[in-house]
């Protein structure tokens, strides 16, 4: 979910702004759009998701949808447009108190691997210019939905720890998953543990299938040889030994 703002002002009065942008972002807080599912699964199985998008505000709500083909290059999130994922109806205008639902599919069969895209729905509700000199601050929300095209059998993610690619860093350690396998993995948190104790990282992200994503990390205490580091993950408990360089 990613706000934006829409000022309508004569002023420019900056302490004014931020006091009535607090009050809209209760007030949007208050009457916050309800999304269900918020993760869209399709398999062959599986052709056709459901959406439903409720409004329990007291105005109406437009929105469009907008889809992006999601990657990992270099370990790195990266998104592309993409019109491989089919979305009816593609706008809508939700009255308050009502819902629509949104329906999504693929065009094409997913391939070898598991497919992964994002599904925004974007708040292109009319804006109508205040008649008085009052600041009028609107608050928009853009509802991001992570859509998961798997292929057809029982995918799975095969999560693999080990050293980072690369020049190492310059202190501390860097640890690097890779999903073998043909579907996604969630990596919840990183355990590192040495002679002089451990640490736990959240970490809160997926690993696409066929991609990798690597962290840094601060060693516990002065520890020189290896550590053990693990990854809490959707498949399981994962593990590696590194070595860490002397400081």
């Amino acid at each position: 979910m990613r706000p934006q703002c829409a000022v309508s002002s004569p002023y420019t009065a900056f302490g004014r702004f931020c006091v009535l942008l607090a009050l809209a972002l209760s007030g949007a807080a208050a009457h916050a759009l309800t999304i269900s599912p918020v993760l869209v699964e399709l398999s062959p199985a599986r052709r056709i998701a459901s959406i439903t998008l409720s409004n329990p505000g007291d105005q109406p709500i437009s929105f469009q949808a907008a889809t992006m083909a999601w990657t990992q290059p270099d370990g790195i999130d990266r998104y592309e447009e993409s019109d491989e994922l089919v979305v009816v109806p593609p706008f809508a205008e939700i009255p308050a108190g009502g819902s629509q639902i949104f329906r999504v599919t693929l065009r094409q069969p997913a391939g070898a691997r598991e497919q992964a895209y994002r599904l925004i729905f974007e708040d292109v509700t009319a804006i109508t210019a205040p008649a008085s000199e009052e600041v009028a601050v609107t608050i928009r929300f853009h509802h991001d939905l992570p859509v998961f095209a798997a292929v057809a059998g029982k995918p799975r993610a095969e999560p693999r720890l080990g050293p980072c690619t690369g020049a190492a860093p310059a202190a501390g350690g860097c640890v690097r998953l890779d999903n073998d396998g043909n579907r996604y993995v969630r990596v919840d948190s990183l355990t590192v543990e040495g002679a002089e104790g451990k640490k736990e990282f959240k970490v809160s992200t997926r690993v696409l299938a066929g991609a990798w994503r690597q962290w840094t990390f601060d060693v516990p205490g002065p520890s020189t040889g290896s550590v053990k580091v693990s990854a809490r993950t959707s498949d399981g408990l994962v593990a590696t030994e590194l070595a860490i360089p002397a400081r």
